[in-house]
């Protein structure tokens, strides 16, 4: 099934949102969890290989006070799903895209940036 939508709430793949469940319920746990164990993350700022190099990063994502403002684009097939999202990172209205491959029941490859390229907050 694929599945594209604009709106507000769109036809979600199951993994994308238990990560959107466990990031608005705050429970870092169960977003970790979420990420295969041989999940690799490329970011301009290189690429993140397994589980405990991911969680790093999102713990230094989690004290950022990142408010989500709106899902722009959002599109999945299969084991792939796409986003662009607008959110505030420190204040600042940025624009994230994001690319992720699904693999036994978890986020196994990812692909994510804002738009402009590498920023200093990560």
């Amino acid at each position: 099934m694929t599945a594209t939508s604009t709106a507000t709430t769109p036809d979600v793949h199951p993994v994308f949102a238990a990560m959107a469940e466990a990031t608005a319920k705050g429970d870092f746990e169960a977003l970790v969890e979420l990420y295969h164990p041989d999940a690799e993350w490329a970011r301009f700022q290189g690429v993140l290989r397994g589980r405990a190099e991911i969680r790093e990063v999102l713990e230094r994502y989690w004290t950022l006070g990142v408010e989500f403002v709106s899902m722009d684009e959002y599109i999945h097939s299969g084991d792939t799903i796409m986003t662009r999202s607008t959110m505030t990172i420190k204040g600042t209205t940025e624009v994230a895209f994001g690319a992720y491959v699904v693999k036994d029941g978890m986020l196994w490859r990812i692909f994510g940036a804002v738009e402009g390229g590498a920023v200093s907050f990560w």
